[in-house]
């Protein structure tokens, strides 16, 4: 259950949408906020200085300099914490409790450490759509907080698809907004982490009166999969390769059948709690297919499990939900473990860099 959540912002457009999501779903689960503002000299109206050091002072800066520095950001830390406040008083009309921190460092650390700290159950941040080896080396605080969040992750895209829908929605202040989440995509493979998937878009979809669609996507070998047939120019082959093919095309009918039945039995329990469900099996690789089921059956959300690898080595070896949360034509969930609380000597210590704000 989701009682607690972090939502990373700056002062972009899409760090709102980031908002208006987390706002859906504190309302839906009676969650409580966190509106975290990370400062950083990389802020488009952060105080710069000419220097390799990417808007922070540096040694050797002459007094004046420095003096005229610290005032500038002096003055972006009070814009920035009157903004926040603006944030959370209009987010608290909407009756939901919410509070906020005022932190400085680098964003995706510090929401990943303020996540811990507070115990949080989701954190919720936008992505501004880069992706690969790109992402990696420029430091997207989505794709951070992705790799090295201790809870689940909703990544929000800034799709024209859900954009609409809150447009229609998002006005009506003080309901839940049902119309936004009316469409839930679920990936499901075997592990356990698929049926954390299955069972988050439950909730969801109670709260929100939506529909799910159950999709598994055959990509390379799974371990009951008939092998692959090799053939042979062999005397044996050419008589019995007729019989052969035939054996196979029955193991591999047997296989698609088996998973039929099981998102089959797995719908049907998911009608048993009042939810509209359909699913589907198709072939193909399997993060651009569910990318392209997302699209084609207009989803608002893909809820999918994530098996925990982080940064270069989930890139290089190719992590469905890596791929799906940085090309989907939605916003995604990726449910994770929660990680237990660290002990506080573990957690960089925040007391110089922290300013917390209640209002």
């Amino acid at each position: 259950m989701i009682r607690k959540i972090v939502v990373g912002l700056d002062k972009s457009d899409l760090s709102l949408k980031a908002l208006q999501k987390a706002i859906i779903f504190a309302q839906g689960y009676g969650a409580e906020l966190k509106l975290v503002f990370v400062l950083s000299g990389h802020e488009s109206d952060a105080p710069k200085v000419g220097s390799y050091f990417n808007g922070y002072p540096y040694p050797g800066m002459n007094t004046t300099t420095l003096e005229s520095y610290q005032a500038a950001w002096n003055k972006f830390v009070d814009n920035s914490q009157a903004w926040l406040e603006q944030q959370i008083s209009e987010t608290k009309e909407k009756t939901v409790d919410t509070s906020g921190a005022l932190l400085q460092g680098s964003p995706g650390v510090k929401l990943c450490e303020f996540a811990i700290t507070w115990n949080a159950d989701l954190i919720i941040v936008g992505s501004r759509g880069l992706s690969g080896i790109s992402e990696l080396l420029m430091g997207s605080v989505s794709n951070h907080v992705m790799h090295h969040a201790p809870c689940s992750v909703l990544i929000v895209h800034s799709d024209k698809q859900s954009e609409m829908s809150a447009q229609s929605s998002y006005s009506d202040v003080g309901t839940s907004m049902p119309g936004i989440l009316q469409r839930l995509l679920v990936p499901v493979d075997r592990s356990g982490m698929a049926e954390q998937a299955i069972a988050a878009a439950i909730d969801l979809a109670k709260l929100q009166k939506a529909e799910i669609k159950l999709v598994h996507v055959i990509d390379g070998d799974e371990y009951d999969m008939p092998q692959k047939l090799t053939f042979s120019d062999s005397q044996y082959m050419l008589q019995h390769n007729g019989l052969i093919l035939k054996e196979y095309q029955h193991d591999w009918h047997k296989f698609i059948d088996g998973w039929w039945r099981r998102l089959q039995r797995q719908v049907q329990d998911i009608e048993d709690e009042g939810i509209d469900a359909i699913c589907d099996v198709m072939q193909g690789r399997t993060g651009p297919r569910i990318c392209e089921v997302a699209k084609d059956w207009k989803a608002d959300l893909i809820v999918i499990g994530s098996r925990g690898l982080s940064g270069l080595k989930e890139l290089l070896v190719g992590s469905v939900s890596y791929y799906v949360s940085h090309r989907a034509p939605c916003s995604v969930l990726i449910i994770r473990p929660k990680t237990p609380l660290k002990e506080t000597s573990d957690i960089v210590q925040e007391s110089q860099r922290v300013t917390l704000v209640n209002s």
